[in-house]
């Protein structure tokens, strides 16, 4: 497996240290205090805790500039700090090794223009109707998907519900 340390350096070419880089704490605009998470090899939601690394995502751009989406927005890999593991749209949402050498589509995401109040919808980078979204007892819309510790992170078309729209904060801006 690869770990964040082998996909992010930890020091400067300059040898000035340790570079510090951001993690995201992702919310869900259905409930704004629920974080993605990975627990027991899926991605949940949560209650935001800035001390558990499974909530701390790095941003992967390294592709941002040559692979785009349909409507020109630059594409990203989602890493979870703790596992390493990036977030795959194949199939469904699932966490796999990451390979920052490998233009791997599957683990490419690109994030629409501010929909609301800073939230966005993250879609595949390869199909923007499919969304980031949460799930509640095989329901995916609007008016069924509900919030609880352990809601399943999912992908379903867009229908424009709270539960597919997705903020990505730094966690250094939560803590200082």
């Amino acid at each position: 497996m690869f770990g964040f340390s082998n996909v992010f350096p930890t020091t400067t070419a300059g040898g000035g240290g340790a570079a510090v880089l951001p993690t995201f704490k992702i919310l869900c605009k259905a409930d704004g205090n629920s974080c993605l998470t990975v627990r027991d090899g899926g991605a949940v939601l949560a209650p935001a805790d800035s001390s558990d690394e499974h909530q701390h995502w790095f941003k992967d751009k390294r592709f941002a500039t040559f692979v785009k989406d349909e409507e020109g927005k630059p594409a990203f890999a989602l890493i979870n700090k703790a596992t390493g593991l990036a977030l795959q749209h194949f199939g469904n949402v699932k966490l796999v090794p990451y390979d920052p050498h490998y233009l791997d589509e599957s683990v490419l995401w690109s994030k629409s223009g501010d929909m609301t109040e800073d939230f966005h919808y993250i879609r595949m980078v390869d199909e923007i109707y499919l969304n980031l979204n949460i799930c509640d007892e095989g329901h995916h819309d609007k008016h069924h998907s509900g919030v609880q510790d352990g809601t399943k992170v999912v992908l379903s078309n867009w229908c424009k519900g709270d539960n597919q729209y997705w903020r990505m904060i730094p966690w250094s801006c939560l803590l200082s």
